[in-house]
């Protein structure tokens, strides 16, 4: 008798937790925006090696998110940012790798980074008609790095680099926190983390490439839509 009731409360349970689940379905589709923060040596302004003089960049991306239940999920995205090169603090590293001999100048565009990223979601039961989200990613990134040259008034051109593309492997954490207006609308706060080592072209190094640590941070807002709104 004891076994009986004991997998009939086994069997009501799951059936419960599955219901739940089931319950909790939804498809998100997002948009947001923002500004990218380099750190590491991504962001590191004197003359030393993986140095990359980055500034900060305005960046967008578009999300799809699948809950499959009240804490998973599935996750997909697709960004690009565009992140400036600190051309001030590359003219002063020059001008004391050079004691002040001459005038340098300057003349560089922008880093460039296309991603697309796969992923889940670790999720916070919706409260006050909020979702706290939890991403973990992995994909793809296309990386663009720009011209630069820098010419000194006396020597001429010092040093050029051509623009290049590369494409490698990125890692991508974040937080996404979700309030929704209605049913079907809300806006979004976010905050990711991403990681890649492009390899990039180099004709004066002996190896012909150079790599790249790329970190940078986002802080985005935005605007997601419930495909199929949710029961409540």
């Amino acid at each position: 008798m004891r076994k009986t009731v004991l997998t009939l409360l086994i069997l009501l349970v799951s059936i419960s937790i599955c219901n739940s689940q089931a319950e909790n379905k939804k498809t998100i589709f997002g948009v947001n925006a923002g500004i990218s923060l380099p750190y590491g040596d991504f962001s590191n302004r004197k003359m030393e090696v993986n140095a990359g003089f980055a500034s900060a960049g305005p960046n967008i991306e578009f999300d799809l998110l699948r809950y499959s239940g009240r804490f998973f999920g599935l996750s997909s995205s697709i960004g690009y940012a565009n992140i400036f090169i600190d051309k001030k603090a590359l003219t002063s590293e020059y001008e004391r790798a050079l004691d002040g001999y001459g005038e340098n100048t300057v003349t560089a565009g922008n880093y460039q980074f296309l991603k697309g990223l796969l992923g889940f979601i670790i999720k916070v039961p919706e409260f006050s008609n909020t979702d706290i989200l939890f991403l973990f990613h992995l994909g793809y990134a296309l990386s663009l790095h720009p011209d630069i040259e820098v010419t000194n008034s006396e020597l001429g051109v010092i040093n050029s680099v051509e623009r290049s593309a590369a494409g490698s492997v990125i890692c991508n954490t974040g937080v996404k926190v979700n309030y929704w207006l209605t049913g079907r609308y809300g806006f979004s706060l976010n905050y990711g983390v991403n990681l890649t080592r492009p390899s990039f072209t180099d004709e004066t190094s002996i190896d012909g490439i150079f790599f790249l640590p790329v970190r940078y941070q986002s802080f985005n807002i935005g605007f997601v839509m419930n495909m199929k709104t949710a029961e409540r």
